[in-house]
């Protein structure tokens, strides 16, 4: 049975931190590839394009993004 692993980050208005927090996370998951994992956002309706960025720049996690 394949190990699963579910990352689940709530953000608000910190689209640096989380771009860095979302690199971070993928870099680490590279180090365990039998790991089966998803990726969470769920932004709060944050104003400072937080969500837009993700869609652009991690198309695999999932974004739940309230407006």
């Amino acid at each position: 049975m394949t190990p699963s692993l579910a990352v689940v980050v709530v953000s608000y208005n910190v689209r640096d931190l989380l771009r860095a927090c979302l690199s971070a996370t993928h870099a680490s998951v590279a180090l365990a590839p039998e790991l089966d994992v998803r990726i969470i956002v769920v932004d709060n309706a944050s104003a400072d394009g937080s969500a837009a960025m993700v869609a652009a720049e991690f198309p695999q996690v999932q974004l739940l993004a309230r407006r």
